[in-house]
């Protein structure tokens, strides 16, 4: 098991990259996945990291990543999460966090 982020109003964390953070509801990025956290702590000490830190509101729901340290779409759905819509879908996605450039979103390849 491990942990997403959840906001009713912004819906489920999908990552960041270079300093801006997507959510599902808001602008997931065509992303096919959310990062996950393996414990609460660490959900919590990366949303610490925030400008203004943890979002008033937020709770972490958990989650059994299919994809690595990601949760598909479906993966969130069935842990009774809100899915999202995604424009293509895609054959292959690379789940690899770059810490040149701060991402933590999935590469579409």
């Amino acid at each position: 098991m491990a942990y997403v982020i959840y906001s009713e109003i912004e819906g489920i964390f999908i990552g960041s990259c270079i300093g801006l953070a997507f959510w599902s509801k808001l602008d997931p990025v065509d992303q096919p996945a959310a990062i996950t956290f393996p414990s609460e702590a660490r959900a919590e000490q990366f949303m610490s990291t925030w400008a203004g830190g943890r979002p008033e509101g937020v709770s972490l729901v958990t989650v059994e990543p299919d994809q690595g340290e990601y949760a598909t779409i479906e993966a969130c759905v069935r842990a009774g999460l809100p899915g999202w819509t995604i424009a293509e879908p895609v054959d292959h996605v690379e789940y690899d966090w770059n810490a040149a450039d701060e991402c933590t979103t999935p590469r579409l390849t």
